[in-house]
Formats: structure tokens, sequence, C-alpha cells
């Protein structure tokens, strides 16, 4: 039997992705203390912190920047969330996860080694570096 080459039907791409409306979606980063890399759905209020002192249960919004195809490869951008600061205690959180709030779909995690605590007057800022992911 010969072997294949495998080559991608390059307009195929972002109709795939946008099955799920990567580029419609509301996306948010929230914040929490249990990891949600197995976690199928995410419930602002349940899996994140709760609405108080600063942080609204859900997390923050982020705007989509770009949501494009080009020769095959699907690139998704997101704006950074706004910062949160702390008007009162606020945590302990380890995860920023950003879910699609649409589908209720954890999407990816930043795991930050160990728990984080705001004190009143805190901030905190979370950054994207680069594009969110990049699928060819």
């Amino acid at each position: 039997m010969p072997t294949a080459t495998y080559t991608k039907c390059t307009a195929a791409i972002e109709p795939l992705l946008e099955g799920i409306n990567v580029g419609s979606d509301t996306w948010k980063v929230a914040l929490t203390n249990a990891s949600a890399v197995a976690k199928t759905s995410f419930v602002a209020g349940t899996d994140d912190l709760a609405t108080g002192n600063g942080y609204t249960a859900g997390g923050n919004a982020c705007s989509v920047t770009s949501a494009t195809q080009s020769a095959g490869t699907y690139t998704f951008t997101l704006g950074n969330p706004a910062v949160w600061t702390a008007t009162g205690a606020v945590g302990p959180f380890q995860y920023a996860v950003l879910w699609d709030v649409t589908t209720g779909t954890p999407v990816a995690q930043w795991d930050y080694g160990s728990s984080i605590s705001m004190a009143n007057g805190d901030s905190f800022t979370f950054t994207f570096s680069g594009n969110v992911f990049t699928a060819a």
C-alpha cells in the first residue's frame, strides 16, 4: 500500500472553527482557584470566584480583535480584559480561565503556580501574550 501525502483543504479551516462561532461568541476571563482543564463546561459564580469586592462572577469580557483565516491558518485574538481592582479581599485564585460565555465552554487557562489573594486597593491585570490560538 503506498503512503499518502496529507494536504489540508484551506477553505475548510475557518468554517470548521466558526462552527463554534469563535468570532461572534462572547468571551470572558474569570478568576478561579480550581483548574478548568478537565471541565467540559464553565458556570459563572460556581466555577469561579463569587461576586464581591471588585470581582464579578463570570469574569471580565474580552472583545474579539481578530478571527481570520489566511492560507489555511486560523488566528483568533482577543483584547485584554479590564483590570480587577479589589475593594476588599478578593480570592484566593490560582487560575485565569478563558471561557466562551455563549456555549459555556472553558477554552484555556493560565496557572499562576500558587494562590493569589488581593487586599483592598490591590489590582490584578491579566494580559494575553499574542494570539489566543492559531489552528492550521
